[in-house]
């Protein structure tokens, strides 16, 4: 069943893209890419609200969503646990490619985020992967979490905020996330999902 307007999510894809493309027209066209592994080292201010880059790909922050790794605990069970914000910038590497032309992105170190719930969407931590096939807007998309040994996981499946949607104008698939790890974008009718602000929460 289609979302009903009223359960778009409350933000502005635009206001979060990186400034040198923000407004822009995008790239609809769908990318060559090779299996290159690019890195790039973030130093992240976790008391500032900032949009980072990595390639054509960006992950927002809002001011106060990292949690500390010193004290709040990292794997499957902690997610939505309590934590203490951490209050000093921290250095992030991404590496990012493609994997059968589907964008990917692996984090380090492993980090959570404040605990928000569905309708705190403003404090939201936002991934966005550009993809290296071309987006149609008919199909369906996810952004599967790497969790090694297990596999792909659609982490979707068990909480509907976690539902990717798609950004046609910038032939890209956004989602939150509430962790640091591995994320591949993957493609199938059966993930059911729309167009950009198409995922009811």
């Amino acid at each position: 069943m289609a979302p009903r307007a009223a359960e778009r999510p409350a933000f502005d894809i635009d206001a979060l893209q990186p400034e040198s493309v923000r407004g822009g027209q995008g790239n609809k066209t769908a990318l060559s890419g090779s299996d290159t592994d690019n890195v790039l080292t973030l130093t992240v201010d976790p008391n500032v609200s900032r949009t980072y880059a990595f390639g054509e790909n960006w992950i927002y922050f809002p001011a106060r969503s990292i949690c500390d790794p010193v004290s709040s605990g990292y794997g499957v069970g902690t997610w939505d646990a309590p934590c203490t914000a951490l209050q000093r910038p921290v250095t992030v590497t991404v590496h990012w490619s493609n994997k059968g032309g589907h964008a990917y992105a692996r984090f380090s170190p492993e980090l959570r985020f404040v605990p928000a719930d569905a309708r705190s969407v403003s404090r939201w931590v936002i991934l966005s992967l550009h993809d290296h096939k071309r987006i149609h807007e008919l199909d369906g998309y996810a952004i599967l979490y790497d969790a090694g040994d297990k596999g792909y996981i659609d982490e979707s499946l068990t909480d509907k905020t976690l539902r990717a949607w798609i950004d046609p104008l910038h032939n890209s698939v956004v989602r939150r996330v509430k962790h640091f790890s591995g994320y591949m974008v993957a493609a199938g009718a059966t993930y059911g999902l729309g167009g950009m602000g198409d995922a009811s929460y």
